[in-house]
């Protein structure tokens, strides 16, 4: 019997106008999967919250260092099942939006399995997202999106 080990996750949608910013990501765990696209984020501490664990991995991924107060939301939750090498894990991810482009992604601070597993940045639009031949997650962002960019 397969373990199935639950964490909660902090995700970022970090908009320039009207596009997002994603990562292509591949894992020798989900070679079936094929490459797929993130946004910056992931498991939280044990004590810590949303925004502090957002603030911490935007820095460790981006390079990017903004104050809790910096971001929106959370818009949009999901719980997702994904294997890894010890078993199942059940993730409830919410996800912030952070309004800021223009900036270099600098990956100094990432850690050994993020330079692994997370390839490419790359900005998408929804028309992109839309016409994307490559798994997209959340699934959903293309609509996130759209929504995001009328209120803004």
């Amino acid at each position: 019997m397969t373990e199935v080990s639950a964490r909660r996750a902090a995700r970022v949608l970090v908009l320039d106008g009207s596009t997002v910013l994603l990562f292509r990501c591949s894992s020798a765990h989900r070679p079936e999967d094929g490459p797929w696209w993130i946004t910056p984020g992931g498991g939280l501490e044990a004590d810590e919250d949303l925004r502090a664990g957002a603030v911490r991995e935007l820095a460790e991924e981006t390079g990017l260092v903004v104050a809790p107060a910096d971001f929106e939301g959370p818009v949009f939750e999901e719980v997702v099942e994904y294997p890894t090498s010890t078993g199942t894990q059940r993730q409830t991810q919410q996800y912030l939006v952070l309004r800021r482009g223009g900036f270099e992604i600098d990956r100094h601070a990432q850690t050994d399995w993020e330079r692994q597993f997370m390839g490419e940045a790359r900005w998408w639009s929804s028309p992109e997202l839309r016409a994307a031949t490559e798994t997209v997650y959340p699934p959903n962002l293309a609509d996130l999106l759209d929504d995001l960019v009328k209120e803004a």
